[in-house]
């Protein structure tokens, strides 16, 4: 037998404006990254880094991220078995927009005391810090990201990862291209020095 559906499960079921609606938002997500991948680009060719232009941006979906839709964009992005090198760009419906620079292996070692002088300078403003077990988890949860300024309980140097995030929440969509590119044009700036 099957189970029944609530009043509000009920309203929903019958609501395809709903999935219509949620169609379109994910193809501004989408049309928003696709404009980013290009200021990405196009502002960090310039750069130093090894990885920049050797691999083209990748944009990609799902639908069960702790249960919600997602869109992410990677660029530039470098994925080893233990070399990591990404800006990553992430989409969570219900939760935020956020920039997450990912190192691990040979590029942590690379760009660790780049890093660091930033750090030690305040330029992080905002920004968090993983401290969580598994690299590719996205949420801000305690477990995961403590504010960088409080990153004391956190060993990023004796860790095989480094991850630095920074979120926007999703009711200030309009600022969001601006939030990308102004902290992906600080993060080439700090990979440069």
């Amino acid at each position: 037998m099957i189970d029944s559906l609530s009043e509000y499960e009920m309203k929903l079921v019958q609501d395809a404006d709903l999935l219509l609606t949620k169609n379109k938002i994910i193809q501004k997500v989408y049309e928003v990254f696709g404009k980013l991948s290009e200021f990405y680009k196009q502002s960090s060719s310039n750069k130093n880094l090894p990885v920049v232009n050797a691999i083209s941006a990748k944009i990609s979906r799902g639908e069960n991220y702790k249960g919600l839709p997602y869109v992410i964009l990677d660029y530039p992005r470098h994925f080893g078995k233990v070399d990591v090198f990404a800006v990553r760009t992430f989409f969570w419906w219900g939760n935020f927009f956020s920039i997450t620079l990912h190192l691990s292996g040979q590029y942590k070692s690379d760009y660790i005391a780049a890093v660091k002088s930033a750090m030690n300078q305040n330029l992080f403003e905002g920004w968090f810090v993983s401290c969580g077990d598994d690299p590719w988890q996205h949420h801000f949860e305690r477990d995961n990201y403590t504010p960088l300024q409080l990153e004391k309980g956190c060993d990023f140097e004796g860790s095989s990862y480094l991850k630095l995030a920074k979120k926007i929440p999703l009711d200030k969509w309009d600022e969001v291209e601006r939030f990308c590119e102004s902290n992906f044009s600080f993060l080439m700036e700090v990979l440069g020095s």
